[in-house]
This record gives structure tokens, sequence and C-alpha cells, in this order.
């Protein structure tokens, strides 16, 4: 479980060399884990979607009401990321140490404030998500015990950031793997009432999702008391600046929120924008709304692999950012670029090659078949580009910039993906296929833009760390 992004010895390798490999040893522990993280949700999906259409419908309604919260605690782990990437590669590993600790506590009292009233108000949520009837009724079930997961996800989200900012990315993978066979297994003896367990339904599918993050949230905690652990994000005796800097700094949160708030904001639209869409899909009949769930999950094989290499350039990107390297900023995201457009493009082509077979794998029903197929169609012309943004945001993110990524998603999700999702869907007539390829026009504005940006190259005239770049931090711990 050591650093995967320790130096590597290569001998008489070329820098150039030196460098893939950096980056493949980063990347392909994250890329493992957004696929475990995937078939997660897949085998959740194949377990709601053999309790009946309207468990997988409902279940899909509460989901998407958690996708914001999570979406948006989630994003709050990259300014963990970049944090602890910048301070390791500016050599500061007390300064590692602190911008952890604090990811996690503020974390935790922000995953906190967004769960108590979610757990308070599952009902008026599931009604804004479009559910009715038996859809709502299996929707609120499932939500009103998917919001207590909400905590120890978000914590080790913070955790899993800091690991892979200061280098090791291998550990999240592990804990990865070790939450997918714990949820797969509790997920399906809950909802089926197997191996002597409770039948608790749609229920099940949740409670089994939390007790995994538990399991997997632990697992990370004992990690970091190890000589094993980066040792800027040690804990314990072997911490390089001690036992305290858990409790909130106004600094550091100040830090958190500069670098934090742009990416939490625009993930917060975009799940909002995603429920929206559920709401279109839903007025189209439960259904074509159940068929988006099968293409989301599915989907996710295909895109969830791209947004892990994403989050490695991000780090690496910091830590060059961090020493100050501006060459190997550009060297990272090339190469990055060429891994993730080449893995976007085969999977577009197995996409469109086995979409019926695919959609089969989740029901048994031919017409729920037949259109999560036409949603799966629907996702392959926009799967390369959706590669290109998310590798240059994501470098683009390891400088610190956050702000303008923000603005262009809010502009393009809003004012181009949405309302062509719903021409194609509705106005047209296109059904699922046509909704899911409308996003293609916003994910090509907002790539224009991102190459935009980067060439600027804004992170070569900042002096200091872009992120860290705060002395009375420096001098406080």
């Amino acid at each position: 479980m050591g650093s995967a992004g320790a130096t590597v010895e290569v001998g008489s390798r070329s820098p150039a060399h030196r460098l893939r490999l950096d980056v493949v040893n980063l990347a392909w522990p994250v890329v493992v884990e957004q696929l475990l993280a995937t078939s997660v949700g897949i085998a959740d999906v194949a377990i709601a979607g053999r309790l009946g259409p309207s468990s997988l419908a409902g279940a899909g309604v509460g989901l998407q009401i958690l996708s914001i919260a999570i979406n948006g605690l989630g994003a709050f782990a990259i300014g963990t990321t970049v944090a602890v990437a910048q301070a390791v590669g500016a050599r500061r590993p007390a300064m590692a140490g602190n911008a952890m600790r604090q990811g996690v506590s503020l974390g935790i009292l922000c995953s906190v404030a967004v769960a108590l009233p979610a757990l308070l108000f599952t009902g008026s949520l599931i009604a804004f998500g479009g559910g009715t009837g038996e859809v709502a009724i299996a929707g609120e079930q499932f939500l009103n015990v998917a919001v207590l997961g909400i905590v120890p996800l978000t914590v080790q989200l913070a955790i899993g950031g800091a690991m892979r900012g200061a280098g090791d990315s291998r550990t999240p993978m592990i804990a990865g793997a070790l939450v997918n066979a714990v949820n797969i297994a509790a997920a399906y003896a809950l909802a089926f009432g197997a191996w002597g367990a409770p039948n608790l339904g749609i229920a099940g599918t949740a409670w089994g999702a939390n007790i995994a993050r538990i399991v997997g949230l632990v697992f990370l905690f004992a990690v970091l008391f190890r000589k094993a652990a980066p040792a800027g994000i040690r804990l314990g005796r072997l911490a390089p600046s001690g036992t305290t800097g858990w409790l909130p700094d106004l600094s550091m949160a100040r830090m958190f929120v500069r670098l934090s708030l742009p990416p939490v904001i625009e993930q917060v639209s975009s799940a909002l924008m995603l429920l929206l869409f559920g709401r279109i899909l839903l007025a189209l009949g439960p259904l074509v709304f159940a068929g988006w769930r099968i293409t989301f999950s599915t989907g996710s094989v295909t895109w969830l692999p791209a947004i892990g290499l994403a989050t490695a350039t991000t780090a690496l990107v910091g830590q060059a950012v961090g020493a100050k390297d501006h060459d190997r900023v550009g060297e990272i995201t090339k190469f990055s670029l060429v891994l993730g457009f080449t893995w976007m493009v085969a999977s577009a082509i197995m996409v469109a090659s086995f979409a019926p077979t695919v959609a089969s794998f989740f029901t048994t029903d031919q017409a729920l078949i037949a259109i999560a197929a036409g949603g799966l169609y629907g996702l392959v012309p926009w799967l390369p580009v959706f590669a290109v943004n998310q590798m240059i945001w994501g470098a683009l993110r390891g400088t610190g910039d956050t702000r303008f990524q923000m603005w262009v998603g809010i502009a393009t999700t809003w004012c181009i993906a949405l309302p062509t999702s719903w021409c194609f869907s509705t106005y047209f007539g296109w059904g699922l296929m046509g909704g899911v390829g409308g996003f293609l026009a916003g994910l090509l504005v907002s790539g224009g833009c991102a190459v935009w940006r980067y060439r600027q190259r804004r992170w070569t005239t900042q002096s200091g760390l872009p992120v860290l770049g705060v002395e009375g931090f420096v001098s406080a711990h």
C-alpha cells in the first residue's frame, strides 16, 4: 500500500518515459477504483431491477436526489487533493498533513449539515424529483436509508483525495474493492432476505451501500496509522505535524472554500440538471426513466475511468505546479489526453456494438431493453468529446484554476445541454436516445472553452504556491 506516485526507479529511461510511468502508476488504481465504484452502482441497479420497474424507478429518483449532495460533497474533496498535492510537490509534509485533516474535519461538518435536513424532508424531495404513486413510495423508502451514508462517504472521499494528492492511489483502490464486495453481498442479502438476513426490499440496497461505506472508511483510517502511508498524511505518532490540526482552521477553511466552492457549485448544478432531465423522462413514462437508469449505470463503465484518469491528472499537475515544473504540466496533460481519448473511442465502439445485450443484463422486459439500448446509442457520439473535457479540466484543477470551469459548466449545462436534450427527447419525439444524445452540444462548447483556457497557461505567471501560498498558515502550524 505504499505510495504509488513515488519516484520510480527506472535506471536510464528517458524523462518522458518516466513521466508516462508516473501517470500510469497513479492513474490505473484510480481507474480501477472508479470501475469498482461503478460496479457497485450496476449491482444495485440490477438488484433493484429484479424488484420490479417501480422499485428501479423509485431508487433512481432517490439516487438523483442523493447525487446532488454527493456530487457537491465529492467536489469538496478536490480541495483536499490539490492542497495535499501542491504541498507534497513543494516538499512541505507538515502542510500536507494539516490539509488532509482540515479536509476531513470540514467534510464532516458539511456532510452533517446536508444529511440532517435531507433526512427530515425525504418525502418532499422525492416529490420534487417527480416521483408519484408506487415510484414515490419506493423512492422514499430508499432515500430514508441512503441519506445516512452521506457522512461516511464524504470522509472516505476526503481521505482518498488526500492519498491521491500524496501520490498513493492504490490504497483508495483497495478500499474500493473492499466496499464493492461488501456492498454487493449486503445489498443482495438485505434486498431479498438471503442467508438469514431480513427482507428489506429496495431499502436493503441502501443499507448495503451504507454498511460498505463504513467498512471502507475504517480501512482507510487504519492505513493512515501505518508506516506504509505517505509520510505527509500519516496519523498518530508517525504524523509529521503531531496529532493536532483536527479543529477547523479559518485560514485553511478559506482556502478550501476558494478552491472547492467552484467545483461544488458546478457539480450541484449538474446534478440539479440531471434531476430535471429525469423529470422530463418521467413525463414520457416510467419505462423511459427506468431505461435512463440502465443507460446511466452502463455508461458509467465508460466515463468513470476517464474521470479517474482526470483525477490522477489533477494530482500530478498539482505536484508539478508545487515544484514549479511548468513543462511537466503540459507533458502530463498531453499524455492523459491520449490515454483518455483512446479509452473513450474504444468504449464508444463497444457500446454501439453490444447495446441491447448490455441492457438485457439489467432486466428481462423487452420494451425496457429496447428503450435502454436506444439510450446507450445516444451515448456513442459524445464519449470521445467527454474525454477531452475531463483531461483538460482535470489539469486546470491541478493548477488551482476552478472558478472558470464553474461558470462554463453552469452555462453549458443549463443554456445548451438541457434545452437540446428536451428538444430531442420531447419536442422531436426521439425519446431517451434523443435526450441522451442532446448532451453532445454542451460538451462541445465546454471542451472548446477548456482548450482556450488551458492555452493561456495562467499557472506559469503565478508566484508561490497557487493554493497554499498562505505564509500565515505555514508559520502557525
